[in-house]
Formats: structure tokens, sequence, C-alpha cells
């Protein structure tokens, strides 16, 4: 789990889908808040997982700590074990 790595919703760009929220495995995104994604619990956020900005269909989501995509995919999200 990462301290400084968890999504951040930009919520002029958001069409609340719930995508996001219905995606992540870890419980970062309060479901009942859905399709609304309200980010609850970051250090619950892999560090450097893209799983969730890579399902977004509009890219309404950065994230804190991001370097640039450097390390894109090391945890395996979106086809990897780690992310769903």
């Amino acid at each position: 789990m990462a301290a400084k790595w968890y999504p951040v919703i930009d919520y002029a760009v958001c069409v609340e889908c719930g995508t996001c929220s219905d995606f992540c495995p870890h419980g970062v995104y309060d479901k009942s808040k859905s399709p609304t994604p309200v980010v609850v619990n970051p250090d619950g956020c892999i560090d450097h997982c893209h799983g969730c900005q890579r399902q977004c269909p509009v890219g309404a989501i950065s994230y804190v700590g991001d370097d640039g995509g450097a390390m894109k995919g090391v945890c395996g999200c979106g086809g990897g074990s780690c992310c769903g």
C-alpha cells in the first residue's frame, strides 16, 4: 500500500459513471456514494497502480505522487493479480 500515492478526481471532468469505484478492489472509493467517486481510503491504493485511471472514459483521474508514469503497470493492475 502507498502512503503518498492515491487517486484524485477532477470533478469538472468526471461524468460520474462509477467505473473507477466499481473497478477498484482495494476499498479506495466509498461505494455507497457511487456513481460519484469519493476517495475515502487513500492508503488502500497500491503504489503506482493506474488501474482506475485506465478505466476512466474521460481521463478524470490523476494521482498524488505520480512520477509521470515511469513505473506504470509495475503492480500489474488491469491485467495482473493485485488490482482485479
